[in-house]
């Protein structure tokens, strides 16, 4: 028995080297199997890595070059449509159906991918097409793609049908045969008149899909062209069913588009689930490219290549696991068992941790408490509403955490006797800083043997909805008190044409109560004439959208029909589709009727002027005939009585009487004949240089007989302007001479000509006389008026600074006068720069 220790530990030894052996022997032909196959897996897997990248990069390949091709043939057709927005054939201000017809064919020529083109009128009318059976018909252009803005050029979806007719209004599409399609490509543009018109050009699909089948060497690839929205606009191979279908459902446009415009992947495509799948978008248009083969068929050119390695490489990893089968065998069940209790343990912890980490990160408060609502646990929300660590919550009854309104309703949510499962509440509670906040509360009870012991729960941070809710509803509140405050009356339409609302203004105006016409048509509620009208107008807004303003007659609630204008405007919802229209009436009764009594007044004093005109002229040609015979014997006695000086001064004040009389009947004629509608300007385009030099010759008698000095400074440069010369030297003379009359012996006038810096001819005539009260600056140019300190009898008849008024304005300058610092009167003429042009006569206003 002594021996027995010893034996059973050599016993233990043996039974250790055993199994360690067992283990080295298992682990040594696991190791080799495993060396096999990864060396042969390694080589196969490298085998169809190659095989399948190969696929890949020649698929994307063939998108790019796919969805180039497709850019440019849209791209071009844009540029060939904003070429032609600029021809003069489509762009004249009178339509030209035959030139625009050859402009649009000549284009054609050029488009071999185009089926037609046609100029389409913001109504929908076809303007002009190559499609002769297009022309003069109405199409609706939202069937077409989006909206056309003007400059700017936008694509289509595919369209059946050889033409527009496919997208008639107000009557059936025309009959194409299957599969007959076209993609619409607009560009919005105006002509001179200011016009708004839609250049259509159908692209012909079928260019597309010749292009890839001449693309796609094999049978193996299939592509498609698609818009942005998953339609398939162009095909090849086995796709060309799908073609007006839409794929959108696959990855490319569900996953990757639009935040990556190009990708290879393998999955779901067009042809199938299990597709090698390259795309690519358009940089620049609504286009996208799909290039696919099946998986399959990766697989099956990869199997033909390695089927022999795969053989050789099974046969060695048989092998290796044949001789160590035994050994693996004993051992299998013992480690299956530890791996399923390391495995149970793992999931315990990666479940613990998985379950922290959400709490963590969970975006709304979860909180639970004992069953007398006592907290015992909050996540790390808690500190993120409050500002305060979780551990400050601890210990602490949920209904005290918020505001005394809401107090009633926690404690129902957390009363362990009701019998309900879910409790919801809103509470309002208040942060740290004093911020009123409001909460969604969701509690559960915890049941265990059948009693309540704890509760859990969550809350949400509603309030920003809330607040977002009270403001809108002061919103409305404040939107209602003005349009009811309003003074003007104003009514709120449907689609339908049925009043939803009316202020007080418009019960008030037309004398009726909103509860009378709320909810009813339009052609109920007012009179025939008037429901014309709103009819008309509210269709067209309905329909474009906009504002509109329409003058008409409108029965008052008093039974008098009132002028008033209607401003309307179209109300969109979120979406921009029209639901109704806003209608504001303006009473403009009183208007017209001023307008009217205006227009009579102006006419009145129009007449009147006509007759005063008429009148003066009569009588100063009637007064000139006995002036001429009152003068005429004047000068002979004045020559038969030199040797009665007495007579002769009495025959020389007559004669100077006469003179002074005919001067003012000529200044009379003058300003009747220029207030008269006949008298007529003959402009040209003059330097006024060549035109003051002989005028002012022409005084220099009469500067030298008063002793006067001429300084005439007038510019190097031509002064031109366009006038009338014998008008305009009229004026100078009249200025020159009004210098003349009333400056002292000795004294120097001054006539300056040049251009200002606006391009306008300026001519300044200064004189060093007494000047002008500067109260009277303006009023020396009207008819009949002189500066009282020339009414001594030497200012004259009071006509000749109007008259150059008159004649200054009928050429379209000014003339006015200033005080110079020193003393005397400057009077500035100015004339606007002109252009050259033909003389013509111009008649004076």
């Amino acid at each position: 028995m002594a021996d027995a220790p010893v034996i059973f530990r050599v016993w233990h030894r043996l039974r250790a080297w055993v199994l360690q052996t067992s283990h080295l022997v298992l682990i040594a032909g696991g190791l080799s199997a495993l060396a096999a196959l990864a060396a042969v897996s390694a080589l196969a897997v490298n085998d169809f890595h190659t095989v399948r990248v190969g696929h890949q990069n020649h698929a994307a390949m063939l998108a790019r070059v796919l969805e180039d091709q497709a850019t440019r043939t849209v791209q071009t057709t844009g540029l060939a449509l904003e070429s032609l927005a600029t021809s003069p054939a489509l762009t004249a201000a009178v339509s030209e159906p035959r030139r625009m017809h050859d402009a649009l064919n000549q284009a054609l020529a050029a488009l071999s991918f185009l089926r037609g083109l046609a100029v389409v009128d913001a109504g929908g009318r076809v303007v002009a097409s190559t499609l002769p059976a297009d022309v003069e018909s109405f199409v609706d252009l939202a069937r077409l793609g989006p909206s056309v803005v003007v400059g700017r050029t936008v694509q289509g979806g595919l369209t059946p049908g050889r033409s527009l007719q496919s997208v008639r209004l107000g009557a059936a599409a025309a009959a194409a045969p299957a599969g007959v399609a076209f993609i619409p490509v607009m560009h919005g543009y105006k002509n001179e008149a200011g016009h708004v018109l839609v250049l259509v050009a159908l692209v012909n699909p079928d260019s597309l899909s010749s292009f890839q089948h001449l693309t796609l060497e094999s049978d193996i690839f299939d592509s498609v062209v698609t818009s942005y929205d998953g339609q398939v606009l162009a095909t090849s191979g086995a796709a060309v069913a799908l073609a007006g279908t839409r794929v959108n459902s696959i990855p490319v446009f569900s996953q990757f588009l639009p935040r990556q415009e190009h990708a290879t992947y393998l999955g779901v495509g067009v042809l199938g689930e299990r597709q090698i799948v390259s795309f690519r978008a358009s940089a620049v248009m609504p286009l996208v490219v799909v290039v696919e083969t099946s998986y399959r068929v990766a697989v099956q050119s990869w199997l033909a290549d390695a089927r022999s390695l795969i053989g050789i490489g099974l046969a060695l990893v048989a092998l290796v696991l044949g001789l160590t089968f035994a050994v693996w065998r004993g051992i299998r069940i013992r480690e299956r068992a530890r791996r399923a209790i390391d495995a149970a343990q793992a999931r315990i912890a990666r479940n613990e941790r998985d379950l922290s980490v959400l709490m963590r990160s969970v975006q709304e408060l979860i909180f639970r408490t004992d069953a007398q609502g006592v907290i015992t646990y909050v996540n790390a929300h808690w500190t993120v509403m409050t500002g305060t660590p979780p551990a400050r919550a601890i210990g602490k009854r949920l209904h005290d955490l918020v505001e005394p309104r809401s107090r009633n309703d926690v404690i129902r949510a957390i009363d362990p006797r009701s019998p309900d499962g879910v409790r919801v509440c809103q509470v309002f509670s208040r942060a740290a800083e004093g911020k009123e906040m409001m909460f969604q509360v969701a509690v559960v009870p915890l049941v265990a043997a059948g009693r309540v012991i704890s509760f859990a729960g969550s809350a949400v941070d509603e309030t920003e909805r809330w607040m977002a809710q009270q403001q809108l509803q002061a919103q409305i509140a404040f939107q209602d008190l003005l349009l009811e405050t309003n003074p003007l009356p104003i009514s709120v339409t449907d689609a339908q044409d049925r009043f939803v609302r009316v202020n007080k203004a418009w019960e008030e105006y037309k004398g009726r109560a909103r509860a009378t016409v709320l909810g009813k048509a339009v052609a109920e509620c007012l009179p025939p004439d008037e429901v014309k009208v709103h009819e008309s107008a509210n269709k067209q807004l309905v329909r474009w959208g906009g504002r509109a303003l329409v003058d008409t007659q409108v029965r008052h609630g008093d039974g008098s029909r009132r002028d008033t204008r209607l401003a309307k405007a179209a109300i969109a919802d979120e979406h921009g589709q029209i639901t109704g229209v806003l209608t504001i009436l303006m009473d403009v009764s009183e208007f017209r009727e001023a307008e009217r009594a205006t227009q009579e007044a102006r006419d009145a004093a129009e007449e009147a002027s006509r007759a005063k005109s008429e009148f003066v002229a009569n009588m100063s040609h009637e007064l000139r005939t006995p002036l001429q015979s009152i003068l005429g014997f004047a000068e002979l006695g004045m020559l038969r009585s030199h040797a009665q000086p007495k007579l002769a001064g009495m025959f020389e004040d007559i004669h100077s009487g006469g003179q002074r009389m005919l001067t003012l009947v000529n200044d009379l004629l003058e300003v009747s004949k220029l207030e008269s509608t006949v008298g007529t300007f003959h402009m040209e385009r003059i330097d006024l240089r060549g035109v003051v030099r002989p005028v002012i010759r022409e005084l220099e008698p009469l500067l030298e007989r008063s002793h006067l000095m001429m300084d005439l400074r007038m510019s190097d440069l031509p002064l031109v302007a366009k006038a009338d010369p014998l008008r305009f030297q009229q004026v100078i003379r009249n200025v020159v001479a009004n210098a003349i009359k009333f400056s002292p012996p000795g004294s120097t006038i001054t006539l300056e000509g040049y251009t200002d810096p606006q391009g306008q001819a300026h001519i300044v005539v200064r004189d060093e006389g007494p000047g002008i009260p500067p109260s009277e600056l303006q009023s020396i140019f009207e008819a009949f008026v002189q500066s009282s300190k020339t009414k001594d009898g030497s200012g004259g008849t009071g006509l000749g600074l109007a008259i150059c008024r008159k004649i200054v304005e009928a050429m379209g300058g000014r003339i006015f006068a200033e005080n110079a610092p020193a003393s005397g009167a400057a009077f500035h003429i100015i004339l606007p720069a002109r252009g050259q042009a033909e003389t013509m006569p111009a008649p004076l206003e």
